[in-house]
């Protein structure tokens, strides 16, 4: 009996460590996922504001489109469909917005397409007539 009494302490701390130190793991992925979470806000909030950016500013946004792809790409399937899928809309905008301002001017070459394999905003499944 006396050696189960010296051991319940030091379980207690154990467990109590163990506890902590998958609390702070929880926290350190729960920060991450806010992080590009508040950067997916940051970026296709900007949709919006599209036409008055300049092709500067767009260029920047689709990079840190392709950045987000990425980080959203490590989540979990359904949150990785629903954002990627988002994203990959609010990416297309922005690669249009470009390409149409690029039609007047020689030289300023557009982004190239979505990389992650998912159909961008407006390509459906069904065929061209």
């Amino acid at each position: 009996m006396k050696g189960a009494r010296k051991r319940s302490p030091l379980l207690l701390a154990a467990a109590g460590l163990l506890a902590a130190s998958l609390s702070l793991g929880q926290a350190g992925a729960q920060e991450q996922a806010a992080d590009w979470r508040g950067e997916f806000e940051a970026v296709c909030v900007k949709t919006d504001l599209a036409l008055s950016l300049s092709s500067e500013e767009l260029s920047d946004l689709v990079a840190r489109c392709d950045r987000l792809a990425e980080r959203i790409g490590a989540e979990g399937e359904s949150v990785r469909k629903v954002y990627l899928k988002r994203l990959n809309s609010c990416r297309a905008l922005f690669v249009y917005v470009l390409e149409t301002r690029g039609a007047g001017s020689a030289g300023e070459s557009a982004p190239a397409p979505a990389p992650q394999g998912t159909p961008a905003a407006g390509q459906g499944s069904a065929p061209a007539p």
